[in-house]
């Protein structure tokens, strides 16, 4: 039987029962401190520093994350569900989330990451054939546009998606839609012939731009930059679900 290291430890600021929209069936999703990314319209700001600090994350092992998931594992088994990684940007934490997929899969259920894919292509080639589904997120094509958005390049991220799109088991690829960024007509149809290259994906979810980070910004002590641009509602994705179901996609809203 493959050994578990339950003292591995990393910095986790929520974890989230119930979730109906992170994977298959009922899912407790797990969300660890620590991004990459500096996305302008970010909603969990307080998830891009990997540390805890007085209001947001705690450190906690392997051990302590087992002891608030396993109170599902009902609802996993009736669900179909299971435990889905998040954060912040999940596997910059490789290790910590290696030994919860491994805690997972002793247990039977299910695992998922939610991933940028900014991370080193090792950890890509180690983690993701451990795991049962992907989302995968790619929030814009053009370079300039997403350094702009984000403040990293895609170069990565793309790369990276090819050798997902070659090891997930099942992959879905994630679209947050943001004013200003990436909402056209246009910039959908990138990512979707971008995900035309990927034989892995017969899904995209369009997740349209909420403004629940705001108030934590200010809790932060830092500028929100999107300022006062309105949230989008499904309804203002449903031209551009026609464009990705035209590309043969499966089209979610919201999922």
């Amino acid at each position: 039987m493959e050994s578990i290291d339950y003292e591995k430890k990393a910095c986790v600021f929520n974890i989230q029962r119930y979730s109906i929209h992170d994977g298959p069936g009922i899912r407790t999703i797990v969300f660890i401190k620590g991004c990459p990314l500096r996305c302008k319209w970010c909603f969990n700001p307080e998830s891009q520093d990997p540390h805890p600090t007085k209001d947001f994350g705690e450190i906690m092992s392997v051990a302590d994350v087992y002891e608030q998931i396993k109170k599902d594992e009902v609802i996993y088994r009736r669900s179909g569900g299971g435990v889905t990684f998040s954060g912040g940007e999940a596997l910059t934490q490789p290790d910590f989330v290696e030994e919860l997929i491994k805690v997972c899969h002793l247990n039977g259920w299910t695992t998922t990451v939610e991933t940028e894919g900014y991370v080193s292509e090792n950890t890509i080639t180690r983690i993701i054939p451990q795991l049962d589904y992907v989302l995968l997120d790619i929030k814009a094509i053009p370079e300039d546009i997403h350094r702009q958005g984000t403040g990293v390049s895609n170069h990565r991220i793309l790369k990276n998606a090819l050798l997902i799109n070659k090891l997930a088991k099942n992959l879905v690829i994630r679209v947050p839609v943001i004013p200003t960024f990436n909402y056209s007509k246009q910039q959908i149809k990138y990512i979707c012939e971008f995900s035309k290259y990927l034989d892995n994906v017969k899904a995209l979810h369009l997740l349209p731009y909420m403004t629940v980070g705001r108030k934590k910004y200010k809790k932060l002590g830092r500028k929100y930059e999107m300022g006062d641009i309105a949230p989008l509602s499904t309804d203002d994705l449903l031209p551009l679900k026609k464009i990705v179901e035209g590309y043969g996609f499966e089209c979610i809203l919201g999922g």
